[in-house]
């Protein structure tokens, strides 16, 4: 607040100094310009200065008050209806006052020359063109003024919008973290006490699935190379828990230089080993990936017994898929095509997303 205030009072000074040396100006084009050289110079003064006064009044008026509180509000009516009521006000204290002058003047100096009615024209029509242009002056000083305020506010709202979001996808991926870990060490629970050679091996795989997670996820995008043998990795993480169930997967032996952002399409895959495998014969989960130039084409496709056993059931839930779907939006926006399809005893995924 107190660094604000400096700032405010050389503004100040600044519009003082901008209206002080322009009436100035403007009270010289009129006593030079705007008025008789042949009637008394004590007449040309007094006229020229009260004028140039009446004048300085009323473009701080207009200036300070009409343009900005109606003007700029579009409040045009009330504007143009105070702007001439201003005009006729100030135009009758002129006339009125510059009658008292003259009458002064041929009664104290009758032997000064006096303007006559043109002369008075004249001058009235200086100041008011000097009261017009300061007018103009500010209107184009306020409006780029005000062009580059709502310049300054895109761009801050710009930047505000741009750490939300980051925020909002740091958060989202943080999350992921825990959940994957949390699923994995509850299943580890149920094998340590049944094989611990077995359970040192997942130990081991998923100690290493941590430090890609940690170290690796941490940039916008990764390589699309890296994820795939970071899905490839949890999936025979998974072949050692289970050993009776159908895997298939068809991944590009060079995915090309494509970036994907990480963890996005590894929440589908775990969904479909937490949801798609059980004791039942024919759980099957079928997992594809294509790139055509920047297109990519992630399939998942799995059994669905729980649907099979509870019609009321959905595997369209969790927080991991919440989460991925979340943030396919925000990084993404309208360049993905997220397709998710629960019939019968099936549940299948289809995602494209346009790489650029």
């Amino acid at each position: 607040m107190t660094e604000n205030k400096p700032n405010i009072r050389n503004n100040l000074r600044k519009r003082v100094f901008k209206q002080i040396l322009f009436w100035t100006i403007a009270a010289a084009l009129q006593f030079f310009v705007f008025s008789n050289r042949e009637y008394d110079l004590y007449i040309r003064l007094v006229l020229v200065a009260f004028v140039s006064l009446i004048g300085f009044s009323s473009s701080i008026l207009v200036n300070q008050i009409l343009i900005p509180r109606f003007f700029f509000r579009k409040k045009r009516f009330r504007f143009y209806y105070f702007l001439t009521g201003l005009f006729l006000i100030s135009l009758w204290v002129i006339i009125v006052t510059v009658f008292i002058i003259l009458l002064f003047s041929i009664y104290y100096l009758p032997e000064a020359v006096i303007p006559d009615r043109k002369d008075v024209i004249i001058l009235l029509s200086g100041n008011y063109l000097m009261v017009i242009l300061a007018g103009v002056i500010h209107f184009i000083e306020e409006s780029y003024q005000q062009q580059l305020e709502k310049k300054q506010l895109e761009q801050m709202s710009r930047e505000m919008e741009l750490k939300l979001r980051e925020a909002r996808l740091n958060l989202m991926q943080d999350q992921i973290h825990p959940h994957f870990v949390f699923n994995m060490l509850n299943n580890l629970y149920g094998l340590v006490s049944e094989d611990a050679a077995q359970s040192r091996r997942i130990i081991l795989k998923l100690s290493d699935l941590l430090e890609y997670m940690l170290y690796e996820c941490n940039e916008p995008d990764i390589p699309l190379k890296k994820e795939l043998s970071f899905i490839q990795n949890y999936i025979e993480l998974e072949r050692i828990r289970h050993d009776n169930f159908e895997v298939t997967v068809s991944f590009p032996e060079q995915p090309g230089a494509l970036k994907i952002a990480p963890l996005v399409l590894f929440p589908f895959v775990e969904n479909a080993f937490k949801h798609g495998l059980s004791n039942t014969p024919g759980s099957f989960i079928h997992i594809s990936l294509t790139t055509d130039n920047e297109t990519l084409c992630f399939s998942v496709k799995n059994s669905n017994p729980g649907l099979v056993q509870n019609p009321s059931y959905s595997g369209r839930h969790g927080i991991g898929l919440k989460n991925v779907q979340e943030r396919l939006a925000l990084i993404y926006g309208d360049k993905y095509d997220l397709q998710i399809s629960e019939h019968e005893d099936i549940y299948q995924v289809n995602l494209k997303i346009q790489i650029t």
